[in-house]
């Protein structure tokens, strides 16, 4: 057997879902390239995604009126959302609260067809729809629970919104901004699925055991809640905030690599040349920060960039900035807090998390790996 440390080059299954080519950094969705997804409506992505096909009219109605009725809280919900320490970190919360919610069994999705939305099992029927309301509830239960922990009152779902305006308006409390809503649509967009990464391989693991839609992500969501994974915009932005301003870059990667640090956000495992969602990203992070207060942090950004990408040319590598590097300061300028930044990302990625789960059932096999023993040989306890 090939033994590979975490499984780099290793195939471990197949998908239809995503393809990550990065050699020549290119993105697809279900052979759509990520370039033009990013225009499309954020629900018809999501739709795409999920059951491997473009949507009718009929099916992004019927998608968002799924979405729409089971956004709200049960009255037991908001209570166990009250009792959470407010000083625990909202992916513990949206971790604990996605297996405590109350799915409806009998609430099922209309069909798209047999091998798609349902698999090949009504129990994967019934898997589809609940986790479809896990979807529709992580939006309310990210802006409750950050509501609740700034003593600010809740905020009645605004029915009229789409997905994204919802979550924009319950979090901060005034009607979306049609551009920062179409900003965040993108962003969410970029980071919807990206094949077999951490948190979805989780997912599948869990999923391959016939575990319910809310144990699988539940697992996920764990998984991205690693700073390795999932954190890398938090730290990207917080660590730009140390620097400070663009003049304190040299000096400030000098120490950090003399003490052996990282700088997160840069590099990518799968990119060799270019991440193609961070090309994306850049120029509307620019256009979006400019003349606001979150100006000189991007420009602290880019220079780290710059600085980092040219030490490491001078060693022979290319290194450029992946999506992480700058989400953060988008999601700020979005008035998205620095602690809900990951909870955000899983918000989104739990859509590609639920296109696997969809995608196992169909020939579903326990992902059960071997492990190389380099322990003690059996030997007799002594006497």
């Amino acid at each position: 057997m090939t033994y590979s440390k975490g499984l780099e080059g290793i195939i471990a299954g197949e998908t239809a879902i995503s393809l990550v080519e990065g050699d020549i950094g290119r993105l697809s969705y279900r052979g759509y390239p990520i370039d033009a997804l990013v225009e499309q409506p954020y629900i018809a992505v999501m739709w795409l995604v999920l059951f491997g096909e473009w949507p009718t009219q009929q099916g992004l109605a019927n998608l968002d009126d799924y979405l729409r009725r089971h956004a709200p809280l049960s009255p037991r919900e908001i209570k166990l959302l009250q009792t959470i320490d407010p000083a625990l970190h909202p992916m513990k919360m949206l971790q604990g609260m996605v297996s405590l919610l109350d799915l409806d069994t009998k609430a099922h999705f209309p069909a798209v067809s047999a091998d798609k939305a349902n698999a090949t099992s009504g129990h994967a029927s019934i898997e589809t729809s609940q986790g479809l309301q896990i979807l529709a509830r992580m939006p309310t239960l990210i802006a409750s629970y950050h509501r609740l922990r700034h003593n600010q009152p809740l905020v009645a779902i605004d029915n009229d919104a789409t997905y994204l305006g919802r979550f924009l308006s319950q979090l901060t409390g005034q009607p979306a901004d049609p551009a920062h809503e179409r900003i965040l649509s993108v962003v969410q967009i970029l980071q919807m699925e990206h094949s077999f990464n951490a948190g979805t391989f989780a997912a599948r693991v869990a999923a391959s055991t016939l575990a319910s839609s809310d144990a699988v992500f539940g697992a996920a969501i764990g998984t991205l809640s690693g700073v390795l994974h999932g954190g890398a915009d938090e730290a990207a932005l917080r660590y730009a905030r140390s620097v400070g301003r663009p003049e304190a870059v040299p000096a400030a990667l000098d120490k950090l690599l003399s003490d052996g640090g990282k700088l997160m956000g840069m590099g990518h495992r799968e990119y060799r040349t270019v991440d193609p969602r961070a090309t994306i990203l850049k120029p509307m992070a620019a256009a979006l920060c400019r003349n606001t207060d979150s100006d000189i942090t991007y420009q602290t950004l880019a220079a780290l960039e710059a600085n980092f990408g040219d030490r490491m040319t001078r060693k022979g590598k290319l290194v450029k900035a992946n999506l992480e590097f700058y989400k953060g300061v988008v999601y700020e300028a979005l008035g998205i807090s620095v602690e809900n930044f990951t909870a955000v990302f899983a918000l989104t990625r739990g859509v590609g998390w639920l296109a696997h789960l969809i995608e196992s059932r169909v020939d579903n096999r326990i992902i059960r790996p071997s492990a190389a023993y380099v322990g003690p040989s059996p030997r007799q306890l002594i006497d």
